[in-house]
C-alpha cells in the first residue's frame, strides 16, 4: 500500500465518528444585543460547516436586516416581520428539524424578545432536549455591562440555560487603543450573572477583530473563498494583504473556539 493511501485511510479513520457516540441535531441560537457580531459569527459557522461538507439550515429571522439571506441563497426567512408569521415560521423550523434531524442555525436579530416568549410558552429547552435536539445558546457580548442584561433575562429561571452555552467576547467591539482583556474584565465580566453562567458550565470564547470585515460584507464574500482570492460574479476579490488578514483570522477563530467546536454545526 502506498504512503498516500495509508495517509488517506488514517484520515478517514480519525474523521469518522465513533459508533458509540450519539450525534444529536443542534438548534443553535444566536443571542444578544444588536451590533454585537451575531451575523459575523453566524457567517463563520455556516461557511466553516460548508467548507467541511456539513449541512446546516440557515434561518434568518432578523426583522430589520436579513444579512444572512444576502450571503447564503439557501437561507430561509419568515413571510413577514409580523409576530404571528415569525412564530409560525419558528414552529415549522422546529417540526422539520424533529422530522429530518438536521442542524439549524437561527438568528432573530439583536434583542428580539419573541424567542424568549416562545421558550417560556413551549418549555422549549426541556421539551426539545427530551426529543433529542440539543439547544446551543451562543451569547455575543461586547465590552459593556449592558450586555449582561440579555444574558440574565434568558438565564433566570433556566429559560434558555442550556448545558451547551457559549459566552463570546467580541473583541471587535473594544474601542481602539484599549486592550480586550482590560475592556472585558472591567465591564461585562464583573457582572454576577456572567460569573454564575460560567460557574454552571458555560464555556468562554473570544472573537478576534476582523479588519477586512467591511470589505467582505460589501462584496458578499465568504471567508474561505475570500482567503483564496476568490469572489462571486460581479464582486472584487481581496488583495494579498487582506487575504492574509482573513487567513490569520480564520486560524485564530479555530484556536479561540477550540473548546466549543463540538457544539457548532
Amino acid at each position: 500500500m502506498t504512503k498516500a493511501k495509508t495517509a488517506t485511510r488514517l484520515t478517514e479513520t480519525l474523521a469518522a465518528p465513533s459508533p458509540d457516540v450519539e450525534i444529536r441535531p443542534k438548534l443553535i441560537l444566536l443571542l444578544g444585543r444588536g451590533s454585537r457580531g451575531k451575523t459575523l459569527l453566524a457567517r463563520w459557522m455556516i461557511d466553516r460547516a460548508a467548507n467541511a461538507g456539513r449541512t446546516v439550515v440557515v434561518a434568518d429571522g432578523d426583522r430589520t436586516n436579513r444579512t444572512l439571506a444576502r450571503f447564503f441563497s439557501h437561507a430561509v426567512s419568515p413571510a413577514s416581520a409580523d409576530d404571528a408569521d415569525v412564530r409560525n415560521w419558528i414552529a415549522g423550523l422546529v417540526e422539520t428539524q424533529l422530522l429530518c434531524g438536521h442542524d439549524v442555525l437561527l438568528d432573530l436579530g439583536g434583542g428580539d424578545l419573541l424567542l424568549k416568549s416562545i421558550a417560556r410558552e413551549m418549555d422549549l429547552l426541556a421539551w426539545l432536549t427530551a426529543l433529542g435536539i440539543d439547544i446551543v445558546c451562543v451569547h455575543l457580548m461586547g465590552a459593556s455591562i449592558d450586555d449582561a442584561a440579555y444574558l440574565q433575562s434568558v438565564e433566570e429561571g433556566g429559560l434558555l440555560a442550556s448545558p451547551a452555552t457559549v459566552l463570546v467576547l467580541n473583541e471587535g467591539t473594544v474601542p481602539p487603543g484599549r486592550s480586550a482583556h482590560a475592556a472585558f474584565s472591567e465591564t461585562v465580566q464583573t457582572m454576577p450573572i456572567f460569573a454564575a453562567t460560567v460557574a454552571r458550565g458555560a464555556r468562554l470564547a473570544s472573537m478576534p477583530r476582523l479588519e477586512p470585515g467591511p470589505d467582505l460584507e460589501e462584496g458578499g464574500l465568504t471567508f474561505y473563498l475570500a482567503a483564496q482570492g476568490l469572489a462571486p460574479a460581479g464582486a472584487r476579490p481581496l488583495g494579498p494583504w487582506k487575504r492574509q488578514q482573513v487567513s490569520i483570522w480564520l486560524r485564530r477563530m479555530e484556536e479561540r473556539f477550540a473548546s466549543v467546536l463540538e457544539w457548532l454545526p
